[in-house]
């Protein structure tokens, strides 16, 4: 959940050229969502079907001739923030991400636009539930993230209102309700063009152990965290 919170502890060699590697790879992954979308609509006879599956895998094969066997994690990029292109959600990379455009204030309220297509189809004409649930997990989970809690997901109770239909652009957003320790309790909603809520959720988000040691001290001893040790921690990044 940390999708450009973060400044890179490294400075980028060469932002320039980074940018330009950045705008080709998010070119070839909105090619590619446009292909998926195309994949699940189309109605060509079955010899295009096979012909196109022979390109695409060929196609495949070009990009694999030099691939990394890992997946991407955190990267800099050429704004010098940290970010995660292989997210399902956010990442820019991702053909299947949609991609969120999450933007948020200094006291942890986010929000973002929200207009799925055919690929994502649960009930007829509608969002799948799942990806509901999804966009939510991001959206929320990127407040704790403004304030410098990057957590991961304790738990995200969603509650499913009215139908998410596809096609027509809704509004995704998050923010904290309550902040103890390394813990933060945070909601949002989506709603329609007419304001009505489709979803909303509560969530509680918790920063890994590993990940403490990079940010500022918390405000409390929650989390199995004793307050004499907070001395030890080291100095925000954010």
């Amino acid at each position: 959940m940390t999708d450009g919170a973060f400044a890179s502890p490294a400075a980028v060699e060469d932002p320039d050229a980074l940018a330009v590697t950045e705008q080709a790879q998010g070119d070839l992954a909105e090619s590619l969502r446009e292909l998926v979308d195309a994949c699940v609509r189309t109605r060509v006879d079955d010899g295009t079907l096979m012909a196109v599956a022979q390109e695409v895998r060929t196609l495949t094969q070009r990009l694999l001739a030099r691939a990394q066997s890992d997946p991407l994690g955190i990267e800099a990029t050429s704004d010098g923030r940290l970010r995660d292109h292989g997210n399902p959600m956010v990442g820019m990379r991702n053909p299947i991400a949609p991609p969120l455009a999450v933007t948020g204030d200094a006291d942890g309220t986010m929000s973002a636009s929200l207009c799925l297509g055919a690929a994502y189809e649960g009930p007829p004409g509608c969002v799948h539930g799942g990806m509901v649930a999804a966009v939510l997990d991001q959206v929320v989970g990127s407040a704790p993230a403004m304030i410098g809690r990057p957590g991961l997901t304790a738990y995200l109770n969603t509650s499913y209102r009215r139908p998410t239909v596809l096609g027509t652009e809704h509004v995704v957003r998050g923010w904290i309700e309550e902040v103890d320790g390394w813990k933060v309790r945070a909601r949002g909603d989506i709603r329609d063009p007419q304001g009505r809520v489709t979803a909303e959720a509560d969530a509680l988000f918790v920063v890994p152990r590993w990940a403490r040691e990079h940010l500022g001290t918390p405000t409390g001893d929650a989390a199995g965290i004793d307050p004499a040790d907070t001395a030890t921690q080291g100095p925000a990044t954010s």
